[in-house]
């Protein structure tokens, strides 16, 4: 980790990319472990992203985890039949309670709800530029809060079905297509389809774009036309932490679209990024893509954003002790040398010498490649 700039415009800072020489000498070491099948599998993807977060072709897994789960408010019916209110959601993170934060406290993780402004554009922009800037700012900052309080590893999602449309009106500017291609069909508990509340979303959505278009992309504008205080303050903390060259597992379609813009204020941000899990949202699949983000476990969960962070983290965490035991034909054991012979006291012949006894050696575990 480095330390971060000095406060300033988000597009003073500089993302380095990973080198990703240290996957490659990943692979080698792979091809050298002695092993009867062919590998780690789903897995190995996840371990050659470690070798590159942590630079070295030896990772080992991650001592300190931090979860940042943002919160902020969008317009009327961005939310329409969603199941929990927002207010709901943020209190149960906070308690330890909910698909989100049991899990969390089960797993020791510290968990950090990051509450923005709200995003009340509707006959123009959702922010304005001081409330752009002051999002901005926010995440920034709780990026710097967290790694400079020992996390090694930052684990994002966004909170709330509002953030959800953001991110589908996001996606589709940067994928040139219309918004019903990426507003995924909702569905009420029970499993019944939801097609008031999908048609409430998609006009509030067109009504929104219908005062926002034809700008040219830029970051500051996306943040402020379509993506508001929530994904804004995500971008900024996506950005500060690959500035600080911090990793970071993502979970949700707010997330993948926080990615994204992260990406137009540094191109290299999403490098440091890792979506463990991948629900079948069409933001995150189109996302997910753009951002080169190395293959994922294969999970599919779909339980609503977050609830994917720390079942990623702990497979992660998995895979990368099991890499660490992999043996290699390139470590050979160490030799063992005898011990000295000592007499038998009992024995009334001549003493003789006992046969030198040597512990067996413990090759050293290879790593596996992504």
């Amino acid at each position: 980790m480095t330390d971060t700039t000095d406060a300033g415009p988000l597009d003073d800072l500089k993302a380095k990319f990973p080198n990703g020489v240290w996957t490659t000498r990943l692979n080698a070491r792979l091809q050298d472990a002695l092993i009867e099948g062919t590998g780690l599998g789903n897995l190995q993807p996840a371990v050659g992203w470690s070798a590159r977060m942590q630079a070295t072709d030896a990772p080992q897994p991650f001592d300190s985890p931090r979860m940042l789960l943002f919160a902020g408010a969008y317009p009327d019916d961005w939310d329409a039949g969603d199941a929990s209110p927002l207010e709901e959601q943020v209190r149960a993170a906070q308690r330890g309670e909910g698909l989100i934060g049991a899990e969390a406290a089960r797993a020791g993780i510290a968990v950090e709800v990051v509450e923005t402004g709200a995003s009340g554009g509707v006959e123009g922009p959702l922010l304005d530029e001081s409330e752009l800037a002051e999002a901005l700012a926010l995440g920034r900052e709780t990026a710097d809060r967290a790694i400079d309080g020992g996390a090694d590893l930052l684990l994002l999602a966004g909170l709330g079905a509002g953030a959800a449309t953001a991110s589908v009106a996001v996606c589709s500017f940067v994928a040139k297509e219309d918004i019903t291609v990426y507003m995924p069909q909702l569905s009420m508990p029970g499993g019944l389809v939801d097609d008031v509340s999908w048609m409430r979303r998609v006009a509030a959505l067109r009504d929104h774009l219908a005062f926002n278009h034809g700008f040219k992309r830029r970051a500051d504008a996306l943040v402020s036309r379509l993506a508001g205080a929530q994904l804004g303050a995500m971008a900024g903390t996506i950005l500060t932490a690959a500035t600080r060259s911090t990793p970071m597992l993502l979970d949700g379609a707010a997330a993948a679209a926080a990615m994204v813009l992260a990406r137009d204020y540094g191109l290299a941000a999403p490098k440091w990024c890792y979506m463990p899990n991948r629900s079948p949202h069409p933001v995150v699949t189109k996302l997910a893509k753009q951002g080169g983000l190395a293959d994922d476990f294969g999970l599919g969960l779909d339980l609503g954003a977050g609830t994917g962070l720390v079942l990623g983290w702990e497979l992660l965490q998995h895979a990368l002790r099991l890499s660490a035991t992999l043996p290699t034909a390139s470590e050979p054991a160490a030799k063992a040398e005898p011990a000295p012979a000592e007499p038998e006291p009992s024995a009334p012949e001549p003493s003789k010498t006992e046969l030198s006894k040597t512990e067996p050696s413990e090759s050293e575990g290879g790593e596996a490649a992504d």
